[in-house]
């Protein structure tokens, strides 16, 4: 499996989790494991990012928020939030260019939300990274 692949299944877990519940946590990722042949390299990159996104949750929604001028993480569409934690939080906790992580999560909005929402994205995570530097 490909990296985008890996962030595919990241952003869907992230995304169960906001009906489920972070208590599910767990029991989301055997699931997800039981049901796909994934070799260890994926695991370990799949399982990393969603716990590294649930663990730093709370900072992750400081930064959209502040980030997402008039908008707040409880009026922005959940698919897109889910895809904002995800780049959110490679862009500041891992080892992934914040270029990079951008331009995936623009790839998942076009797979995944409306059409307007790569722009949005790209707009939010542009001042993100705009704002580390």
């Amino acid at each position: 499996m490909s990296r985008h692949t890996d962030r595919i299944q990241v952003f869907k877990l992230v995304f169960q989790t906001e009906f489920q519940g972070r208590e599910d946590m767990l029991s989301l990722l055997e699931e997800y494991f039981e049901e796909n042949l994934t070799d260890k390299d994926n695991k370990a990159f799949i399982e990393n990012e969603y716990r590294g996104v649930l663990d730093n949750l709370e900072k992750i929604d400081d930064v959209i928020n502040k980030s997402a001028i008039n908008w707040s993480v409880e009026r922005i569409d959940k698919v897109d939030l889910s895809i904002l934690r995800l780049a959110v939080y490679e862009i500041l906790f891992s080892d992934v260019p914040g270029r990079v992580a951008a331009n995936e999560a623009v790839e998942l909005a076009k797979e995944f939300s409306a059409d307007k929402s790569p722009k949005f994205i790209n707009g939010i995570l542009g001042k993100v990274i705009g704002d580390r530097k």
